[in-house]
């Protein structure tokens, strides 16, 4: 027989990863039936979630429990590839397509590509993720930005360097536990394929990334890096052809994945003065905002973490002011805020962390929504276009940058604001030590942000502090902008095929194409796209599925 239990576990049953031990598992699921031990075969383990709504906080997990004669069978998953496939693998020479941009979704529709026979041609406009990392760390000291190699662009794409949350708000995009699969494949801990907010961290990201490029050489992908997709050569009925890059070499294939993240905004001018049909699409914009990482442990645990060892605590919140919706984005407990900007001249923030958690700092996004209606509620008339959003992002970048340069001379320092000086309407006299790697300076947030965002920001701290008393502190500072939780442009296609409805053979894909927001929804769409792709072919995808 088998059936599924929801238990409780205490803290104790469970270390700060998030693993426990199978005896663990197996005592309580024989208690919760009333059954000897013995009668249980195995109990396997679905989902970890913590409570600590009470003063005593505890586990809850989802089981699957195996009784009698009804043993689990272990499955197994395909990742094969060219080198375990030996003679019987069948390249598919007639079959070629480019997939520009090395982000989670370039790199799962490659994947899903290469291990079907198809030959792949990545494009990315970075470097691979070492030697990116060595640019991020020069940026850091010496504010010197590459714009083609940073915490944005390069192999792993932003998501490389933006926490490795791995969660979505969406099952309906396809199956999150074969994106989760294939991350333990490539090095992830298993416990990510049972918690309820599984973590990667930005230290364990890279070396996942290169095992990835590694198995993608191994099936006879060409990687090309420092390379930009400047243009998309279409034959006489409007159908894909090639694509050029910055130095006039041209990539004919069968089809492009193009792939390129949410920071797209040369390519997407390139396509609007070719023609190609875009889209303007809704976003999000505000601030980061930083508190000391045992404020707010000590917030959501009451107290209990001074008894158990418990995981580093977060938060996540959605509020509504006065109709206008107000959200926590992207938190990183344990983590640190970092410089995200792509452009020279223009300021971006975002949050990390890597997978101990440990720093003294929890960050976390707090944006509401950016569209043709508000701003035009707020006063502002944008000229007509599907890249009226992007252009008016970009703005908002470059007043933060000018801003910095106006007063401390550095435009990638940040302005910053005490939490309770920014309720209070008043410029901070002095700032709490920060994580912000470039320097922050005192500002009047309001006075940098549009109107409405700053009201609507204000109305939700005072929300979520009526509900979180420890929330509103002045150990806790704004740090801006944050503007890049999604794209501000979508790039169409066609629900049943994923092509572009002008272009046949162009498949936008992933957060730069408006149809994901983060790792895992990216990875789900770069799967999509190449299934897509395939089964137009008559190939069958298997990577990452169960063996039959």
């Amino acid at each position: 027989m088998v059936q599924e239990l929801q238990l409780n576990l205490r803290v104790e049953d469970v270390n700060r990863t998030g693993q426990v031990r199978p005896e663990v598992l197996k005592r309580s699921a024989a208690q919760a039936l009333g059954l000897p031990e013995g009668r249980l075969n195995d109990v396997a383990l679905l989902r970890l979630s913590l409570d600590a709504r009470s003063k005593m906080p505890c586990y809850q997990a989802r089981v699957r429990v195996y009784t009698d004669d009804s043993y689990r069978e272990a499955l197994s998953f395909d990742f094969s590839f060219a080198p375990s496939m030996g003679a019987s693998f069948q390249r598919i020479p007639s079959r070629k397509v480019v997939v520009a941009g090395m982000g989670p979704a370039g790199l799962f529709a490659a994947l899903a590509l290469a291990s079907a026979g198809v030959q792949v041609v990545l494009l990315e406009r970075g470097k691979p993720v070492k030697e990116r990392k060595r640019d991020i760390a020069a940026f850091c000291r010496s504010g010197l930005l590459n714009p083609d190699s940073n915490y944005s662009y390069g192999e792993g794409g932003a998501g490389c360097f933006s926490d490795g949350k791995l969660y979505t708000r969406s099952n309906k995009r396809g199956d999150i536990g074969r994106v989760l699969r294939i991350f333990v494949h490539y090095g992830a801990k298993e416990e990510i394929l049972y918690q309820a907010h599984p973590h990667l961290g930005s230290d364990r990201m890279p070396g996942m990334i290169e095992k990835m490029r590694q198995d993608l050489l191994s099936a006879g992908a060409e990687i090309r890096f420092e390379t930009k997709v400047e243009s998309i050569l279409r034959d006489a009925e409007g159908g894909f052809v090639a694509v050029v890059d910055q130095h006039g070499n041209e990539y004919p294939a069968d089809a492009l994945v193009l792939a390129v993240g949410n920071a797209a905004g040369e390519l997407w001018q390139k396509m609007a003065s070719e023609n190609i049909l875009l889209e303007e699409k809704s976003f999000a914009m505000g601030v980061r905002l930083e508190h000391p990482q045992a404020l707010i442990n000590a917030m959501q645990y009451r107290g209990a973490e001074k008894r158990h060892s418990l995981p580093t605590a977060e938060y996540s919140f959605v509020e509504q002011v006065d109709g206008q919706g107000v959200f926590s984005f992207c938190m990183c407990p344990g983590g640190v805020v970092i410089p995200a900007a792509t452009e020279q001249d223009g300021l971006v923030v975002n949050g990390m962390s890597d997978s101990g958690r440990n720093s003294l700092w929890a960050n976390a996004g707090w944006v509401t929504g950016v569209d043709r209606d508000a701003l035009r509620k707020a006063g502002l008339e944008l000229e007509a276009g599907p890249l009226a959003l992007w252009y008016y992002q970009r703005q908002m970048e470059q007043r933060f940058y000018q801003a910095g340069m106006a007063a401390v001379g550095q435009g990638f320092a940040a302005p910053a604001q005490r939490l309770t000086d920014f309720m209070e309407g008043r410029l901070s006299a002095s700032l709490p030590r920060s994580s912000y790697p470039m320097g922050v300076y005192p500002a009047l947030m309001e006075q940098l942000l549009p109107p409405f965002i700053a009201q609507a920001l204000r109305g939700a701290f005072h929300r979520v502090s009526a509900k979180k008393r420890a929330f509103l502190t002045e150990e806790a500072v704004l740090l801006g902008l944050e503007s890049r939780t999604s794209s501000p442009v979508r790039i169409p296609r066609v629900a049943e095929t994923g092509e572009h409805p002008q272009v046949p053979g162009l498949y936008p894909c992933g957060e730069g194409s408006g149809y994901a927001g983060g790792i895992t929804s990216s990875a789900i769409d770069g799967l999509n796209c190449a299934e897509k792709i395939l089964a137009k072919w008559g190939i069958g995808a298997t990577f990452g599925n169960p063996k039959p």
